[in-house]
């Protein structure tokens, strides 16, 4: 999980959006959309660009260089690869090795024959309620499950946050599974919608 932490705090995302996208868009307060009306945790906001934190984790974490793969469709989303660099240099600047990795389908991405530790996601919320986006795509029946990250905890919060009727805890079972996937035990980066 540190070097995980390390990613997310070595990318300065509002310079992404300023830079690539001329401000026409914004860095979200992480995996969530306004449109979740009160199940929207307002005050939560990304992990903070410091760099000198993502550092300290690596060292904690002994991590001493080794390349770590980024596989990259070209132009899965616009600006894809343009951030793909910018990324890579900011976590270069951190002291990781991302090494890019270009492929030309799904297949090759998500390939278990070879290793593999980066690579890009679109996420994205069909109805108005996290179960849509948090559970839907990284929850235990999740794409992102199947031999990338998993996390027990998120797991059992996940069947709760599907199944509970009780609103109040819902929203103290969302704001959690934010703290594990976005800052504990990072399973995803949000950059920008």
């Amino acid at each position: 999980p540190r070097v995980r932490r390390a990613f997310t705090h070595a990318i300065d995302r509002q310079a992404i959006v300023d830079s690539l996208w001329a401000g026409r868009t914004v860095v979200p307060k992480g995996l969530q959309w306004p449109f979740y009306g009160d199940m929207f945790i307002a005050d939560w906001d990304v992990p903070k660009h410091d760099p000198a934190e993502a550092r300290r984790l690596l060292r904690d974490a002994g991590y001493r260089g080794e390349p770590i793969p980024y596989r990259l469709l070209n132009n899965y989303y616009t600006n894809q690869v343009a951030t793909a660099q910018v990324l890579q240099e900011m976590w270069r600047a951190a002291g990781l090795n991302v090494q890019i990795e270009m492929k030309e389908n799904w297949s090759q991405i998500f390939d278990r024959g070879s290793p593999r530790a980066v690579r890009d996601w679109s996420n994205s919320a069909p109805f108005s309620d996290p179960v849509s986006s948090i559970v839907n795509q990284h929850g235990p029946n999740g794409q992102q499950q199947v031999g990338e990250w998993t996390n027990e905890e998120m797991n059992r919060l996940s069947a709760e946050l599907e199944t509970s009727t009780d609103k109040a805890r819902r929203r103290q079972a969302f704001r959690r599974m934010l703290e594990i996937c976005e800052r504990e035990d990072p399973a995803y980066t949000v950059l920008h919608q």
